[in-house]
């Protein structure tokens, strides 16, 4: 069975990019354009992994990213992984708080971003077993 990805970006174009990039993974993709649909969206069909844009209206990336990591398990466990825009150590460390296993800026290399998602795989690969 294919891992589910929530991708949640704000930009059309950047979305798309992310999507197709995930497809090649071989991931069933669902899409949120902004952090209060994409809560509603994980609480509907939870995915296995969530690529989180940091900069949204509605409700902010760390906003969501909080938000899921108070749900109760397994929900909280969920893996994350940050893109946004914001290339400081202070941003990092504020996605890192907020509870993302992996922060990237943007520009990202859609490989790098593959690589990220196998890496996220089969770690939770080999805690299932």
């Amino acid at each position: 069975m294919a891992k589910r990805v929530l991708v949640v970006e704000d930009e059309d174009a950047v979305r798309s990019i992310i999507v197709e990039a995930m497809k090649l993974e071989g991931l069933e993709v669902k899409e949120a354009c902004n952090g209060e649909e994409a809560i509603e969206m994980f609480l509907t069909e939870p995915p296995d992994l969530v690529i989180l844009d940091v900069l949204m209206p509605k409700m902010d990336g760390l906003e969501v990213c909080r938000s899921i990591r108070k749900l109760p398990e397994p929900l909280n466990k969920t893996p994350i992984i940050m893109l946004t825009a914001i290339d400081t150590r202070l941003g990092e460390r504020l996605g890192k708080d907020a509870g993302a296993e992996i922060y990237l800026t943007k520009p990202f290399s859609p490989r790098e971003l593959r690589l990220k998602v196998r890496e996220l795989i089969a770690r939770l690969e080999a805690q299932r077993q």
